[in-house]
């Protein structure tokens, strides 16, 4: 008998969805994607577009399966030609390329040798090996001072008694008075571990963190000089106003993760490294210096809290006033750049698609509709792009049956690609896409469902939920690995936007606050009625998968109908109280969620508990697939152990997996593979 919550979901489905139909062009001669094909797939990030706009630098990356790396490099496009040349070969871990002011030279980060951090190098286009410029054991980011003679970087305080690396001069150079370390205190004697305050760190904390602070070096490698100091901790994007003296960066009160959530845009003097914060007592993020240096594009959350809705803002740097704002948009900020002095670009989702839209500075209305938006086409914004002293845009753009490609949008004119490193993709057939949407306690939602490469107008089949994590984000259509391998293997594929998804204004994001779980999974529930009513659906074949906060949803749905076939719960978070006392989020992200309750009252607990899946463990029937990193620090692996063992303890069929990886989501390309491969095996094994 289907649960009462199930009745509810089928009772607000109960006008028939609404489908709209992107189909991407078929192949010449289409073939079966597998995952020996995907692993041709190239990545593509990080277009620096040169002041001219006539040259074009990213990151080209493609997985090595044999040595379990990504291998990356710079690669270097002439706009008008499209021609390509390579910048450097057999270095590791490439990113952050950046252009020099004058547009002659390319600092980017490279690890000098295997298993050791990015350090800044500098690649002149006259020719030339790259020349290394710091000797700091690891930098965060940098940026060229504007008249191209220095950098400023983020480099993290070294361990207690380690020599500051950054201090070591470039040959024949003599550091600063500044740069010169104190003496180390006495090496830690061998076998003893000395005791450290934890506060807000997570459950696999080994040693405190440590601060990231700012310093500068000029661009021969010589007088390395640290700026900022203390217990405080920068990090973001580095802005240096135009003169030179003066740097806007984020800044938290300390190194704790979790303490993200209390970053503030701050503005450094670089001759005394004194702090003033743009507007005190504010908490904001992702701010971006206007050309001329008078004003900051940043990202306020709407509600108090970054997990929520974050809205573009312009302020003005000398009093931290207010100028514009994009509330009117009313779609979470992802992204902003300056077009030119006059106009920010506003990345974000809306329904299914991502898109980039026009902030006029002067005030003029901003919403989420054609006005504003900016055209690109069937292209969505990747949102990693940069912008021209002309306004040339370079982007990374996504379609629904490929990987993204790197492409230029000139004003007035439509994108032009500048890459195609994903041909492969064109010869094997790809479920096309669509967008389809629902009811559910009065609310619109959408989401996406991908076909079956060789689906058949009249033939039921499969469906598999894949449900996005956050929760504040939004399954688009763009191509997916999973979804495209899975429907590959001959299932539909629903991917649903949940209440609390960022593709639908502040009310469907805040209407998950409270309900974190319960309200997403009567959306989730609403949409697999949706989809039946299309009368595609083999009802006898659902199944139900998730990573992070779809494999919450997930252990909910489980727990709440009875009719899925085989589910798949992904690094889920089972038990809130667990997320809340062990997770390097902890706490606050908890409380937000939950309505701003703690675990610590017995009304608090009790809620935690009511919108914790494990509560329900004992209704589950549904074959179960619980898989997870072993270390991570996100959503601890305790919470899959509980949940495995009271799965166990009713008798239900459940497999416990790990993946011997470190962090929230498997990074390498084995790791990510293997994770694709236990996903599309198991539901094979209960629903073919």
């Amino acid at each position: 008998m289907l649960p009462i919550l199930l009745a509810a979901a089928v009772a607000a489905a109960s006008s028939a969805p609404a489908v709209t139909t992107t189909v991407p062009p078929a192949a010449a001669t289409p073939k079966t994607l597998t995952l020996d094909a995907l692993r041709a797939a190239v990545s593509v990030r990080e277009p620096h577009i040169s002041p001219d706009a006539k040259r074009v630098v990213y990151v080209r990356g493609v997985g090595d399966f044999k040595a379990d790396v990504e291998r990356t490099e710079l690669v270097l496009v002439d706009v008008a030609t499209g021609s390509q040349r390579v910048l450097t070969r057999d270095r590791d871990d490439v990113s952050n390329p950046a252009w020099s002011p004058d547009g002659t030279r390319i600092a980017f980060l490279a690890a000098p040798s295997k298993d050791e951090p990015p350090e800044i190098y500098v690649l002149s286009l006259d020719g030339g090996d790259a020349q290394r410029i710091t000797h700091t054991k690891g930098i965060a980011g940098f940026a060229w001072r504007p008249d191209g003679r220095a950098l400023a970087y983020l480099m993290r305080e070294p361990p207690p008694g380690a020599k500051p690396a950054a201090a070591t001069p470039a040959p024949g150079a003599t550091p600063s008075p500044a740069a010169k370390a104190s003496p180390s205190p006495s090496p830690t004697p061998k076998g003893y571990v000395e005791a450290f305050t934890v506060t807000d760190e997570h459950y696999l904390t080994r040693a405190p963190s440590r601060p990231t602070h700012l310093w500068t070096i000029d661009v021969d490698g010589t007088n390395a000089r640290q700026i900022t100091n203390g217990t405080t901790s920068e990090a973001g994007r580095i802005d240096w106003l135009p003169d030179g003296g003066a740097i806007v960066v984020q800044q938290q009160p300390d190194a704790i993760f979790a303490h993200f959530t209390k970053a503030q845009t701050v503005v450094v003097d670089v001759a005394n490294g004194s702090v003033r914060p743009l507007r005190a007592g504010t908490v904001d993020g992702g701010a971006v210096l206007s050309p001329d240096g008078t004003r900051v594009a940043l990202s306020v959350p709407r509600h108090g809290s970054v997990y929520l809705q974050n809205d573009a803002v312009v302020r003005r740097l000398s009093d931290g006033a207010d100028v514009a704002s994009g509330i009117g948009l009313d779609r979470n900020a992802r992204w902003a750049d300056w077009l030119d002095d006059k106009t920010v670009l506003v990345g974000g989702a809306d329904g299914v698609r991502t898109y980039l839209w026009r902030l006029p500075v002067d005030g003029g209305p901003v919403d989420a509709g054609l006005r504003a938006r900016v055209d690109l086409g069937e292209l969505d914004f990747g949102e990693d792009a940069t912008v021209a002293r002309d306004g040339t845009l370079a982007f990374v753009g996504r379609l629904p049956d490929r990987p993204g490609e790197i492409y230029v949008l000139r004003r007035g004119s439509k994108p032009i690609a500048l890459s195609d490193e994903n041909t492969w993709a064109r010869a094997y057939a790809m479920g096309r896409s669509d967008r389809i949407d629902w009811m559910s306690d009065g609310m619109n939602v959408n989401g996406v469902l991908t076909y079956p490469p060789n689906y058949s107008a009249g033939k039921q089949y499969p469906l598999v939920l894949v449900i996005h994590g956050g929760p504040i984000a939004t399954s688009t259509r763009d191509f997916s690995s999973l979804a495209q391998l899975l429907a590959a293997h001959g299932y539909l594929v629903l991917q649903p936007n949940y209440r609390g998804s960022d593709n639908g204004g502040d009310a469907f994001l805040q209407a998950i606050v409270g309900p974190v779980t319960s309200g997403p999974g009567r959306d989730n529930l609403a949409g697999v009625e949706a989809v039946k009513k299309l009368g595609i659906v083999d009802p006898a074949r659902i199944g139900v998968s998730g990573w992070s906060g779809g494999g919450l949803q997930t252990s909910w749905l489980i727990g709440h109908a009875t009719f899925w076939r085989a589910a798949l719960s992904g690094a889920a978070v089972n038990d809130w109280f667990e997320q809340a006392t062990l997770a390097d989020i902890n706490e606050e992200f908890a409380a937000v969620f939950l309505g701003g309750v703690t675990p610590w009252t017995a009304d608090g607990r009790a809620k935690y508990r009511a919108e914790s899946p494990i509560t329900y463990a004992a209704n589950v029937k549904t074959p179960t697939l619980i898989l997870t990193d072993s270390s991570d620090q996100r959503v601890p692996i305790s919470q899959s152990f509980a949940f495995y063992r009271a799965l166990q303890g009713h008798g239900v069929p459940v497999t416990f997996m790990e993946l011997p990886r470190t962090g929230h989501n498997p990074s390498d390309p084995v790791g990510r593979e293997a994770r694709l491969r236990i996903w599309a095996d198991w539901f094979d094994k209960w629903m073919k």
